[in-house]
């Protein structure tokens, strides 16, 4: 788990997590991603880590402005990643949880989750910047 505060309203926030298609924009480990339609609850789509294969993706949360989560359908396993953006004095309070479950839970957690959240703080100021930066 990763907690931060910024002077970004949750609104933004949320504006600059569903727009899946420019994840690449602030996530220097992705190449890229493809969503059809709306980012709404039950909408499937994929993305491609740098050097991965292409996983297949479902949001399982998209309630604007404060909560969005998404689940990554990984063999044996599923990894959920989940951002909530709590209204606080003067912009939001921002967590990201990361949670993996199944039979190969334990090797998912190894060689993608931890990495993840241990880049959690880096990747979640680049993603600060880039909803800062929407008009």
């Amino acid at each position: 788990m990763h907690e931060t505060m910024t002077h970004l309203p949750p609104e933004r926030l949320f504006r600059a997590i569903a727009d899946i298609r420019r994840w690449p924009d602030w996530d220097d480990d992705l190449e890229r991603t493809g969503l059809d339609g709306p980012a709404r609850a039950g909408a499937r789509f994929t993305l491609k880590p740098r050097g991965g294969p292409r996983v297949r993706m479902v949001i399982e949360t998209a309630e604007a402005p404060h909560q969005f989560a998404d689940v990554s359908l990984l063999p044996l396993a599923r990894m959920r990643t989940a951002h909530s953006f709590t209204p606080a004095a003067g912009g939001a309070a921002v967590r990201v949880v990361i949670e993996v479950w199944g039979p190969l839970a334990f090797l998912w957690d190894r060689i993608v989750a931890r990495k993840q959240a241990a880049g959690a703080e880096a990747q979640t100021r680049r993603f600060l910047a880039f909803a800062a930066s929407l008009s």
